[in-house]
Formats: structure tokens, sequence, C-alpha cells
């Protein structure tokens, strides 16, 4: 995970200071939950409290409270998409994330904010993007970290083949053409309208790619998906110069469009990249061994993230979810913030491959 929007400002931002009271809510799938939701966040609400006055005593709380009881009006409960709820509150402002990923309930109050758990959250999470097309129409939608969500498109977007064609239904009559010649002559029936529509077909797919690479594909260089027939899918991938088009897979068009149906579109497609991203990681990690690039010690771990020598940390999964509070915790998520700080990104692993360490580190190259 890199730094992502305004967790940049939480790690980085000099004028955002501590303490910080992190806390993590696991969202449920039925709305009718939405009751047992609160009482959860309630209940981190106390415990939070009775953490902060014990480490920092009263005066303070009452702005802290405030500010997490304002946050719950900027919180939407999305959950056909997010999994879990992410709340970190600094002295100065408050911050909450949707992870697509569920965590567990749990809260920290301490001098830096505790983001290992939306590392967890988000890790390997694909961003990617949809093109849902049929020969009459095209969507785009954007995959997040795993969120998926609609795109705007801009307003000369070719969404209509009719408007963007602007054809008129093609004549259904029957054309014969006359060949031959000799002593016979042979007729051959045309369909007007089937050559017109494959025609426009044609014409309108290489409108859709070319909008999708000219405003979508060259300007955040993510993979796009699409979500067809087979049929049409075949015949956009034969005309498509997208190379950021994804050629392996095509997702099957739900009858009904709605965050639920979505999500179970991309399921498959979404393993894949998370399998993908897991898999570069672990090659990353064996050519950190044979580049004497690969760091293994919490202790000289812990200096080379201060100095800014990390191109990537990796820790074991059992140090992001691991409820009770422990010092190598402490450590993990002090090195995971200095790695984001100085511009590196922070991987969790299971043990096994980092040898049953509980961090490790490849350093940047020469």
């Amino acid at each position: 995970m890199s730094l992502k929007h305004d967790l940049k400002n939480i790690v980085v931002n000099e004028e955002v200071s501590g303490p910080f009271i992190s806390l993590f809510l696991p969202l449920y799938p039925s709305k009718d939950n939405f009751k047992f939701d609160d009482t959860e966040f309630n209940s981190l609400l106390s415990k939070a409290k009775k953490q902060f006055i014990a480490k920092y005593g009263e005066k303070n709380w009452s702005k802290y409270e405030k500010k997490i009881k304002a946050t719950q009006n900027d919180i939407i409960f999305d959950y056909a998409q997010s999994k879990s709820l992410a709340i970190i509150i600094s002295n100065e402002t408050a911050y909450h994330y949707y992870l697509p990923r569920k965590v567990d309930l749990q809260v920290r109050v301490a001098d830096k904010p505790y983001i290992l758990p939306i590392i967890r959250g988000y890790e390997y999470m694909p961003s990617y993007n949809i093109a849902k097309i049929t020969r009459s129409s095209f969507e785009m939608f954007t995959v997040k970290n795993g969120l998926v969500s609609q795109m705007n498109l801009s307003d000369d977007a070719p969404v209509s083949a009719e408007q963007a064609l602007n054809i008129d239904t093609p004549d259904q009559k029957i054309r014969m053409e006359q060949r031959g010649g000799g002593s016979y002559d042979q007729f051959r029936g045309t369909d007007v309208k089937a050559e017109a529509e494959q025609a426009n077909m044609d014409q309108y797919f290489r409108m859709v790619d070319e909008y999708i690479t000219k405003h979508i594909s060259l300007k955040d260089h993510l993979k796009v998906v699409l979500m067809a027939t087979e049929d049409d899918a075949g015949e956009f991938k034969k005309l498509s110069h997208n190379h950021f088009l994804d050629k392996e897979d095509t997702l099957t068009m739900p009858a009904v469009i709605n965050h639920e149906t979505l999500e179970k579109a991309t399921a498959k497609i979404t393993k894949r990249f998370i399998d993908e991203s897991r898999e570069k990681i672990e090659d990353a990690i064996d050519l950190a061994h044979s580049k004497k690039r690969y760091l293994e010690g919490m202790k000289d771990v812990q200096a080379a993230a201060k100095e800014g020598r990390l191109d990537t940390t990796v820790i074991a999964h059992e140090l992001a979810i691991n409820e009770t509070e422990t010092d190598e915790q402490v450590q993990a998520n002090e090195i995971a913030i200095d790695t984001l700080v100085y511009g590196g990104q922070v991987d969790l692993v299971d043990p096994a491959v980092i040898n049953d360490q509980s961090i490790v580190g490849i350093l940047r190259g020469i």
C-alpha cells in the first residue's frame, strides 16, 4: 500500500499533531443491523475515552469527543461496498476511510496514528476500470482499492451509439444483387440491416475505444476490463488499440446493475489481480535476496526506515490483525509510517513468505 488520499496528511503533514485516536469498525451487509453498528460505535467511543484519559488526562478529551461525534454526520454506511470503517482523529481534524476488507473492532490512542489495520483493509485490493459495453451504449465504472463506483463521463462521451453515429434505424428491406453470366444468372440476398448494423457496431466500438484510451487510460494508466456479451467483447478486443485493455477476462453483464451485482460480477477478476499482486511482492522479496537488499531484524529495519532507506516494508499479517497492543506491533506501526513518509510502500504477507519473521525490509536500489 502506498500513500493514499489524506492518509498522506496524517503521516506527513507536520501541522497534523497527536495524540491520535484510531477507531476501526466492521460493517455488516444488512441495513437492519444499523443499530448494532451504532452500538459498536458508542462502545468504541467509551473505550477511547478510557484510554485517552489514562494516557493524557481529561483536559482535552471533550474536544476529541466532539470531533468523533461530528464525524458521525459525515459517515455513510455503504453496506453494499464497504466492509469496515476506519476513523482517525488528530488534535486538529478527523479522517475516515471505507475499507473493502473486514477488520476487527478496536480502538487505539497514541502519539501516532495506528495505520496497520488500514493497510490490512486495502492490502492487495486492486484499482482498475470497467467498460460496460453493448452495441448501442457504454458506461464506465471504476474500482478503487476494491470498491466499485460509477464513473462520471464528460459531455462528449459516446454513451449512445444512436447519438454518436447520428443514424436512424437501417432499412430492413432485402436488396438483391445479380452475379454471374453466360447461360445463367446467380442471385444472392443481401441483408442491408445486418450489413449496416455490423458497420455501425465497428464504428461505434472504435469511437468508444478512442474515448476510453484518450480520456481515461492515458490519464490513470489503469487496466480496463470489459463487461459485455462474449460476442461483443470479442469484436471490441479485435478493434481496440488500447494497450491498457485486459485481453484475458470479460465480466458477465448482470441483469440489474447495482453495487451488490457489481461486486459479485467483479469477484473473479479482483481475485486474479490480488493473486498477481501477491506474486509481485514475493518476486520482489526473492530479487532483494539476490541483490543483497534484503534486511531482517526489527532493530535494523527500524533504523533503515527512519533514514528513508527502505523501498518496501513487509510485515507479517498477524501484527496487523492482533487486537492486543504489543511493543512489536507499536514498532511495526512506526516503521510503516516512516516508510510511507519517505515514499516507500508497505505490504502484508503470510509469515512463511518472510521466513517466519515479523517484519523485513527491502532496501532502495542504488
